[in-house]
């Protein structure tokens, strides 16, 4: 095992809304049971960075460094993994398949369906690297976005077996064993929020803090300057992704 891998950029996205009882609920996503990385884990929309991602990316500048080229990344992977566009588009539904397969390009696809990304309505909401410890280290931004209004979540039924709506500190309540840490964290964090807008308002105002966890005596700990209270370790270690980061 390298003594330090490469840490392999990423991103993943949290779309949220309000229900009709004007609760915060965001988007989760089950992963297929074969998938060697946290194959069965409910996780956030997300993948590993494309190059195109990163040209494309580049027209953002108004993000923190390493957070606009990642801004596409979390774009495409949403609209891969659900089908949703941070949006506005015409005739995204169309393309989905060929983008999925590869036929078609992130450039050619924004282009053919006629897509406008919302770069607006996606904020930075949280930045995790993956402990030292780890053969494969993953280099993770998170945004935060607004669902688009008359879209429905449709799994790709590929890597996403699963989309579900949920409210974030309940769900880890009912879902303990099927997350990851850095899930459990991030559901927790979003939980201060009680609306999309006082979610969106709290990460614009939030300094993100890079989270390493630092694993002591089996169990796990993150900076606390970093805004997630303390961790509680109830489930996190025995359960089923106990050696993930």
């Amino acid at each position: 095992m390298a003594d330090n891998p490469v840490l392999i950029d990423s991103a993943s996205i949290l779309i949220i809304r309000d229900n009709d009882d004007g609760a915060l609920e965001v988007l989760m996503v089950k992963r297929h049971q074969d998938i060697k990385f946290a194959g069965g884990a409910y996780v956030f929309p997300g993948g590993k960075v494309d190059e195109e991602d990163l040209i494309l990316g580049k027209r953002v500048p108004s993000f923190p460094p390493g957070y606009g080229e990642l801004s596409y990344t979390a774009f495409r992977e949403v609209f891969e993994e659900s089908g949703l566009i941070i949006g506005k588009s015409e005739g995204a539904t169309a393309y989905r398949e060929d983008l999925l397969a590869g036929n078609i390009t992130l450039t050619d696809f924004i282009k053919k369906a006629d897509v406008q990304f919302d770069v607006g309505d996606i904020v930075p909401f949280a930045r995790w690297v993956t402990p030292r410890i780890y053969p494969k280290r993953f280099d993770t931004r998170f945004f935060l976005a607004r669902a688009p209004l008359d879209q429905e979540a449709i799994p790709d039924f590929r890597e996403i077996v699963e989309t579900a709506w949920v409210k974030p500190l309940e769900f880890i309540i009912d879902f303990n064993s099927e997350l990851m840490f850095p899930t459990i964290m991030n559901l927790k964090l979003l939980g201060q929020a009680n609306t999309v807008e006082d979610a969106l308002a709290q990460a614009r105002l939030r300094k993100i803090i890079t989270v390493e966890p630092r694993i002591v005596n089996g169990k796990k700990h993150i900076d606390p300057s970093a805004g997630y209270g303390e961790v509680d370790q109830t489930g996190i270690i025995d359960n089923g992704f106990k050696n993930s980061p």
